[in-house]
C-alpha cells in the first residue's frame, strides 16, 4: 500500500482551494465588467425572463418607452404581445432575474430552477 505525507496531501487541499478561488475571482470579475459596461443605459433591456422549457423561454423586453412579450425557441423568435402600459416595473430587474441581477442573483436562480 501506498502511504502518502501529510506535505502531499497540503499541496493536493491547497491546489484545490487555488481552483476553485480562481473560478470564484473570475465569475466576480465577470459580473463586474458587465454592470460597469453601462447595460442600465442600453435601448433594449429584458425586464423579465421565464423559462418554460429545455429551449423556451418567455421574455419582456422594454424598447424605448414600450414593453414588447416575446416568444424564444430554439430556431425563432416571435413577438406575441405589445403592452400598451408597462406590465413590469423596469426598476426590478434583478429581482426579475434580469442581466443586472449579477453573477450571485443569477446563480442562485439558477440553482433554485434545477431544484423544481
Amino acid at each position: 500500500m501506498i502511504e502518502t505525507g501529510g506535505s502531499e496531501l497540503l499541496s493536493l487541499v491547497a491546489s484545490l482551494f487555488i481552483v476553485v478561488g480562481t473560478i470564484v475571482v473570475f465569475g466576480w470579475l465577470y459580473s463586474r465588467s458587465k454592470l460597469l459596461s453601462g447595460n442600465a443605459d442600453d435601448a433594449i433591456r429584458i425586464v423579465a425572463t421565464r423559462a418554460l422549457g429545455g429551449k423556451e423561454r418567455l421574455m419582456v423586453v422594454a424598447i424605448g418607452g414600450e414593453q414588447i412579450l416575446v416568444g424564444m425557441t430554439a430556431t425563432q423568435v416571435s413577438t406575441l404581445h405589445v403592452f400598451e402600459a408597462p406590465v413590469v416595473d423596469t426598476g426590478s430587474t434583478a429581482a426579475a432575474g434580469g442581466f443586472s441581477a449579477g453573477f450571485a442573483g443569477r446563480l442562485a436562480s439558477a440553482l433554485k430552477e434545477m431544484r423544481r
